[in-house]
């Protein structure tokens, strides 16, 4: 017979080493270089991908790039509408690729000029491409309606008044509710001779104004008339225009007038000789030479006690710049010792006045001169009588 062959005896341990050693092998396996590959993939974003545009304006969007290892994309972009232009820019220049890393993207923009009038909407698809990878974006904008009061001007206070010496500024808010940015020029128009400047508020030197989509800036409008000018009002117009669109708004400037008096004589000479009790006529000059008509102008005097100037009819109107001529009787005190005296005279008028100071010389009156050679002559003739009567004696 022959002999009874007998099975191998398992160990109780060989299923779980057999299972140990399967993993092991995998796992092996998956960590040896080439053994299996990475996922490779490209994504285009962007986070605003419709918007509305102003015909004649720009659109920009934010093309952010994903990729899963170093490698170079290609950029193109279709549907582009005649007219309008699109362009890839990157660190400062106009691109058609980059390189893109997944730690560290580039920053690139699409810039989109849309054409002066443009009334329909356009639908524009970025392609990026990257050897056997290729992706699309689609990115829709819409013209928006021009219409007008989009760029308007509002004016804290259109209205300003004052001497023709002051200056007037006007605060004024420059609105541009259209949806993009804009740069608006800036100028403003008024009489001639005037000296006017509008600018930016806090800019002295800037004549443009960039103000933001739905933004607004405010524009200094400093008025500065010539001091001669009429008691009127005067119109003042702003206007600013740009891409967006132009706006115009007219401000006024209310002179009310100066009033200046000015009192002399015709040779300005403010010095005279009197006599004592003796009337002594004195011509005055009034000049009015503000820009507004000054009324009912009276000269009076506070001169000496017992002194005397006569009154006389007002001057009904002095109009700005002409000048008119009085007369007075000015009459030292009877009694007043030679000399000299101060005789403040005042012009007053509804709306201004002014005074000088008179300086008066009184002279003893020639009477007493008169008066005193009679006693001369009457003394000698005297003497004379005396001496021929009494003398033969």
């Amino acid at each position: 017979m022959l002999p009874l062959l007998r099975r191998p005896r398992r160990s109780r341990h060989a299923g779980p080493v057999s299972i140990l050693l399967v993993l092991a092998s995998l796992l092996a396996g998956a960590a040896a270089p080439g053994a299996a590959l990475a996922v490779e993939g490209l994504e285009l974003s962007t986070p605003f991908p419709a918007v509305v545009v102003e015909p004649g304006g720009n659109a920009e969007f934010d093309i952010r790039i994903a990729v899963t290892e170093p490698r170079r994309v290609d950029l193109s972009v279709d549907g582009v509408p005649d007219g309008w232009s699109a362009s890839f820019r990157g660190g400062g220049l106009v691109i058609d690729g980059v390189f893109v890393d997944p730690d560290e993207p580039p920053e690139v923009t699409l810039d989109v000029d849309v054409a002066e009038g443009a009334t329909s909407a356009a639908t524009l698809t970025v392609r990026a491409a990257s050897g056997s990878l290729r992706e699309t974006l689609q990115l829709d904008l819409r013209p928006a309606e021009a219409a007008a009061g989009d760029v308007t001007l509002e004016a804290e206070f259109a209205q300003l008044s004052g001497a023709s010496d002051d200056t007037f500024t006007f605060n004024v808010d420059l609105n541009n509710d259209t949806p993009a940015e804009a740069t608006f020029n800036i100028s403003a128009t008024g009489p001639q001779g005037w000296e006017i400047d509008a600018r930016p508020s806090g800019q002295s030197q800037a004549t443009t104004a960039t103000v933001a989509a739905g933004g607004t800036q405010a524009i200094n409008v400093e008025v500065d008339p010539p001091d001669d000018v009429a008691a009127q009002g005067y119109p003042i117009l702003l206007e600013v225009s740009g891409d967006a669109g132009s706006a115009s708004t007219e401000l006024a400037v209310i002179i009310e007038g100066t009033y200046t008096l000015e009192l002399s004589t015709p040779n300005d000479v403010l010095s005279l000789t009197a006599n004592a009790g003796a009337p002594t006529e004195i011509t005055f000059e009034l000049t009015n030479s503000g820009t507004a008509p000054i009324t009912n102008v009276e000269v009076t005097a506070t001169p000496p006690t017992g002194w005397e100037l006569a009154p006389g009819d007002p001057i009904p109107v002095i109009e700005p710049g002409a000048t008119e001529q009085v007369t007075r009787t000015l009459t030292p005190s009877p009694d007043a010792i030679a000399g000299d005296y101060v005789v403040t005279v005042s012009a007053v008028g509804t709306e201004a006045e002014a005074d000088v100071q008179l300086r008066v010389t009184v002279e003893t009156s020639p009477l007493w001169g008169f008066v005193g050679i009679a006693l001369i002559v009457a003394v000698l003739a005297g003497l004379f009588w005396v001496f021929r009567t009494y003398g033969r004696r």
